[in-house]
């Protein structure tokens, strides 16, 4: 099929090819000689306009071909050391039961249907084989990650027209401790079978920990959960007793039934973090009478606690519209870790964020948590001297407070009428506030200063404020960033002290909550972005970061002896490890013994997903336990190491461990995925042989130029230099 491309109106093309052919032909008539010389050049002037107009079509021609596109049919194959096991030597293992299904009929059915496509897979997804192939594997994988294998082969077919799937595996999973994955949706039905026969296992008393998860790092006072996935069999139903041990000291015990057939449970313990260091958590469970399998019963975790950083408090009165916005504002900060305080019925606190054992007492060793106070509308009767004074003291030692107020704290009896009295930034003058419509603005103290002259372009459209508690003069140091326009003349809104090593900031109005219901609000965000700036300049300088300069990660928490896990380090800025710099990472094993390694060059992965220029080292897992890794270099002329990272090295691969397979999973993963689980080999055969697949037919294009052709272009030139030879010829100009 010819095709035209031009872009040029086709009445243009045509009128212009006429034109010129009627000017040619014109001339010719008029002022060549009439004999057969004259009337080549014509022809030949004739046809160059035909070809040229040609070209201005720009023709190309398309073919279109139809052909027949098969669907794919995914195998995949498990070729773990599980895969070796057998009731008993007398039955055949699970990998002659796979090896059986792929030599069936079903293969010949839907390969002349389907494009078949097997892959094997342990702990990684090998490359893409045929069928024979896939009958030439051999069982020798030390784990099987049966998850992440369906994950790879779902994403590697994604968009692709895939009819179904056959997973031949005993539905072991090395890393996942419970079976919820199972699940999960796939992009297309997946076929299971059960590989060996349904009875014959005899149950070995067993009971085992396989695995622990808690928060690694957590911050001194908080509490948090440690949950144990325990599982096994042959306990007569008689209850397994759980312990949890802090640095070999028992702390808790918890009794749990695991059914006699076999199966698992969660048992959670709840942790206090009271001091500051590193503690080791290990569960465990005492062996079951007969246990011949004894080296599972424990698992250990490590903790850091550490000190608090950028935490905040806000303590307030009754609930009312600027504590519901402020909150959210808090909330939505990432600097800042918040515990709010409202003061509810009766006198009670109410409690929004993480309390731990935090209470709205205000002692100085709580107070020491925190890096900045927000007092609300409190009087000096709800605040209490103790309070105040301890606030005092808070401030004078390096934190920050913000006396946000409200018609009680700013009242006759609020802050000015307790000990906070020497923070105060401004004496008060009259007792209620001012309502009204106050256009809002900085100071020339404020366009300098660093909490506000980051954002400059928040000042030009801030909204007014609605109530303003009016002040008569600043106290001594006091700083005005702030100010509002009244009908007698400008008064302070904002205004910032500095008090001994600490900062104080008041906010003299009630209203700034209405912000959040300017016109504009939803894309300018003067409240939360007010708050920010705010916050910002509030944070206490840390000096250096303790120290922290290095940062160390694990790929992962768990693994089995023998295999291999990478331990990386990056620095905490971007330029904190040159190429000069050596970096070990020093591990400690359960024995107590340090030995440490050099660390090579590499790019490493931020959580952001750039990369910068770190440090890497695989370590191979030759001994069980609880290992600890930290980095370690001299930068700047001084010795600096990472916070401690642990991982755990289980004793033995659940490949080695005789047990039936893991039916439950083979059922939930077909389930999900919209296929079928058949109980026999035989009615895996029949139900695949059955199965209808449709082809489909895709139109494929393929298309040429004819105008912009050699020949073509040929032609052109060719036909100019004829009417030049024939004028030549007859020596006319």
């Amino acid at each position: 099929m010819i095709l035209f491309e031009h872009s040029t109106a086709t009445l243009l093309i045509w009128a212009c090819l006429l034109a010129a052919m009627g000017v040619a032909l014109y001339s010719y008539w008029r002022f060549a000689a009439h004999n057969l010389r004259t009337l080549a050049m014509a022809a030949v002037r004739v046809l160059f306009l035909a070809l040229l107009a040609w070209c201005l079509f720009m023709p190309g021609l398309k073919e279109i071909q139809t052909r027949t596109q098969k669907p794919r049919f995914v195998v995949l194959i498990d070729t773990s050391a599980s895969m070796r096991l057998a009731p008993s030597p007398e039955l055949p293992d699970r990998w002659s039961r796979a090896q059986e299904i792929l030599g069936q009929a079903w293969t010949d059915r839907v390969g002349a249907e389907c494009d078949i496509d097997a892959y094997a897979f342990d702990a990684e997804v090998g490359p893409e084989r045929s069928l024979a192939e896939g009958r030439e594997l051999e069982p020798n994988g030390t784990s099987s990650l049966l998850r992440d294998a369906l994950k790879r082969i779902s994403a590697r077919y994604a968009g692709q027209k895939v009819m179904g799937g056959l997973l031949l595996s005993d539905g072991i999973d090395t890393r996942e401790a419970v079976d919820d994955w199972a699940s999960e949706s796939r992009p297309f039905p997946i076929y299971t079978v059960r590989l060996e026969p349904a009875t014959g296992w005899k149950v070995e008393p067993d009971v085992r920990v396989d695995t622990v998860t808690t928060p690694r790092r957590v911050t001194v006072d908080w509490k948090t959960e440690l949950k144990a996935v325990l599982s096994g069999q042959g306990t007569g139903g008689q209850p397994v007793t759980v312990q949890l041990y802090r640095d070999e000291a028992l702390q808790q015990e918890l009794p749990i039934t695991l059914p006699d057939g076999g199966g698992s449970r969660d048992v959670t313990f709840e942790l206090d973090h009271s001091e500051i260091g590193v503690f080791t958590y290990r569960v465990a469970v005492p062996p079951l009478a007969k246990e011949s399998h004894t080296n599972d019963n424990t698992y250990a975790v490590s903790v850091q606690v550490i000190t608090s950083r950028n935490h905040l408090l806000y303590v307030e009165g009754p609930p009312r519209w600027e504590s519901k916005y402020l909150g959210r504002a808090l909330k939505a900060n990432r600097q800042m870790t918040p515990l709010v305080f409202l003061r509810g019925p009766g006198g009670t606190f109410m409690t929004i964020g993480e309390a731990g054992s935090m209470t709205p007492e205000m002692r100085e060793d709580q107070l020491a948590f925190f890096k900045i106070v927000i007092l609300g509308n409190l009087d000096a009767e709800e605040l209490g001297a103790a309070r105040a004074n301890h606030l005092v003291q808070f401030v004078a030692d390096g934190g920050s407070l913000v006396l946000l107020g409200g018609s009680k704290g700013w009242g006759e009896n609020g802050f000015a009428a307790s000990p906070l009295q020497k923070l105060l930034p401004a004496r008060r003058r009259g007792a209620a506030a001012d309502e009204g419509d106050y256009p809002v603005r900085l100071t020339d103290t404020g366009r300098a200063h660093p909490a506000f002259a980051g954002d400059p372009a928040l000042w030009e459209s801030i909204p007014p404020v609605r109530s303003l508690f009016l002040f008569s003069e600043l106290t001594a140091g006091a700083r005005s960033l702030v100010e509002v326009t009244t009908p007698s003349g400008l008064q302070p809104l904002v205004v910032s002290l500095r008090y001994g090593q600490g900062k104080v900031a008041a906010l003299f109005t009630d209203s700034l909550w209405k912000w959040q219901l300017s016109p504009d609000a939803g894309t300018s965000q003067p409240y939360r972005r007010f708050w920010d700036q705010l916050i910002a300049w509030l944070v206490p300088e840390e000096e250096a970061l303790e120290g922290k300069l290095l940062d160390c990660f694990v790929d992962r928490e768990q693994l089995f002896l023998g295999e291999e896990l990478e331990i990386t380090a990056r620095g905490s800025k971007a330029d904190t490890l040159d190429e000069t710099t050596t970096v070990q990472c020093l591990i400690t094993g359960p024995d107590g013994r340090a030995v440490p390694f050099t660390m090579t060059s590499r790019f490493v992965p931020t959580a952001s997903g750039q990369s910068v220029p770190g440090r890497a080292f695989t370590f191979q897992a030759e001994q069980p336990g609880l290992h600890t890794a930290r980095a370690t270099a001299e930068i700047d002329g001084r010795n600096v190491e990472s916070d401690p990272v642990s991982f755990f090295v289980k004793p033995f691969t659940p490949e080695s461990m005789p047990r039936p397979a893991n039916i439950p999973v083979l059922q939930a993963v077909a389930a999900s995925s919209g296929g079928r689980y058949y109980e026999t080999a035989q009615a895996l055969d029949k139900a695949l042989s059955a199965l209808d697949f449709s082809s489909e037919e895709e139109e494929i294009s393929t298309y040429r130029s004819l105008w912009q052709l050699w020949t073509i272009l040929g032609c052109l030139v060719g036909l100019l230099t004829v009417e030049w030879l024939v004028r030549k010829s007859a020596n006319r100009p």
